[in-house]
């Protein structure tokens, strides 16, 4: 039978070494592990986006203002659809400013008379 104690005799201070040792070594292996040549192991082609697809922020003053307009331009066209499938489906804009001026009217008259009628 192998007698496993014969051949390692560890005192407590070299058991401490090695736990130190230990301690100390594996996360430096890790980190040494990881950093090298991480391109090759952890990348994931196609991942990021192409620098030519994505948004250019405006950074000179004509590029703001062209941007500005074609923003301006863009909210116009989106109004006039939207106004333009409103009508097919048979809402003015008319009618709801009315309704709106309407009921603060009515609003405004109750609130009159309840502090006449209250004074």
């Amino acid at each position: 039978m192998f007698n496993f104690r014969q051949y390692f005799r560890l005192t407590r201070s070299q058991f401490e070494l090695a736990k130190f040792s230990f301690y100390l070594l594996t996360p430096i292996s890790v980190m040494y592990y990881v950093g090298i040549d991480t391109d090759r192991k952890f990348s994931v082609p196609g991942y990021w986006p192409d620098p030519d697809t994505l948004n250019k922020i405006p950074k000179e003053p004509y590029e703001i203002q062209a941007e500005l307009a074609r923003m301006r331009a863009a909210k116009i066209e989106r109004r006039k659809r939207l106004e333009e499938k409103a009508k097919a489906m048979g809402i003015t804009p008319d009618d709801d400013d009315a309704d709106e001026n309407t009921a603060t009217q009515s609003a405004a008259t109750t609130f009159t008379t309840e502090t006449s009628t209250t004074a």
